[in-house]
């Protein structure tokens, strides 16, 4: 599917702002729905009913924030619409002050703030798109996630061309509920099949936009509806779909292992390492874990951290 140049605006982000770290997250594993560099992003969406292809350019500096958008579809669109919502999913209209303020004389977050100021929390993909993500990522390491997206994606997603470009865009709840279980296992992708399935139904009882309005109870509830949602799952759901900033509740032993390191702790117990992290970050507490395990994964990714490569379940 060819997409056209639909319209080219820029937006200022809330300064500071700093596009590598806001566009990019090194722990993702690599799907055919994006691509980046330092200074540019290329994306795929769904919005009202249309396939989008998304160009992000950095225009601007951290201090002087500028961000060049780029929308290609098959006809016109409507820009205001479209804007607001790239900047709920990446925040750019948000307020980090407070946070800075926080963890200016933390000995292990003053540092890395140096380097990652201006970073926010974002999230290319609507609430669908990253259930399907983590439907993939269950019981899976990276190159077996990776086949089973692209059987998926080259299957039941939409191949998208442009700005020179070709990449996916997820299939929507509606296609894959029209294919039948025994379908998709025959693409091995194990028990995932029946959660694919569940899953897309749930999602379609649910208004995404009105999920953004509710308070933190609320929403735990509404997430807890879809299929193979559970407490773990429902932190990351929270903290990146819908930036809610103190969503970090529940540990998993392995991630409390990692947090034990970079905290400086000697336990690894769960509720002692949760316990600390909301005394010590409060209601940032899901953004403080989010820079320190930024930190983490672009040393892991430039030189490979030993610890580390062993502790991670992929």
């Amino acid at each position: 599917m060819k997409l056209k140049q639909i319209f080219k605006t820029k937006v200022n982000p809330k300064a500071p702002y700093n596009f590598k770290y806001s566009t990019q997250n090194p722990s993702h594993f690599p799907t055919p729905t994006g691509e980046n560099t330092d200074t540019t992003m290329w994306f795929t969406m769904h919005w009202n009913k249309q396939h989008i292809g998304v160009r992000f350019v950095n225009r601007g500096s951290v201090t002087k924030p500028v961000v060049e958008v780029t929308i290609f579809a098959k006809k016109s669109i409507e820009e205001k619409a479209l804007i607001k919502e790239l900047a709920y999913r990446f925040e750019w209209g948000e307020d980090y002050t407070d946070f800075y303020n926080l963890i200016k004389k933390n000995n292990k977050l003053a540092p890395i703030l140096k380097i990652f100021r201006g970073m926010r929390l974002f999230c290319a993909e609507n609430l669908y798109d990253y259930l399907m993500i983590a439907i993939l990522l269950q019981n899976a390491n990276v190159k077996r996630t990776t086949q089973m997206a692209k059987a998926m994606l080259e299957n039941y997603g939409d191949l998208l061309e442009f700005d020179g470009k070709k990449l996916y865009c997820f299939w929507t709840p509606e296609k894959i509920l029209k294919v039948s279980e025994e379908e998709l296992r025959n693409l091995k992708v194990g028990y995932r099949a029946k959660s694919f399935l569940r899953a897309s139904q749930d999602y379609l009882k649910l208004n995404e936009e009105e999920m953004r309005h509710l308070n933190n109870e609320e929403l735990k509830k509404a997430l807890l509806s879809i299929y193979g949602v559970g407490p773990a799952s429902l932190d990351y759901l929270m903290r990146d779909v819908f930036h809610r900033r103190d969503a970090l509740n529940t540990i998993p032993p392995w991630e409390a292992k990692i947090y034990s390191k970079l905290l400086g702790m000697k336990s690894t117990d769960p509720k002692q390492i949760l316990e600390e992290v909301k005394k010590r970050f409060g209601d940032w507490r899901a953004v403080a874990i989010h820079y320190l395990f930024m930190d983490l994964n672009w040393k892991h990714k430039e030189k490979p951290i030993e610890w580390f490569g062993k502790i991670m379940p992929y």
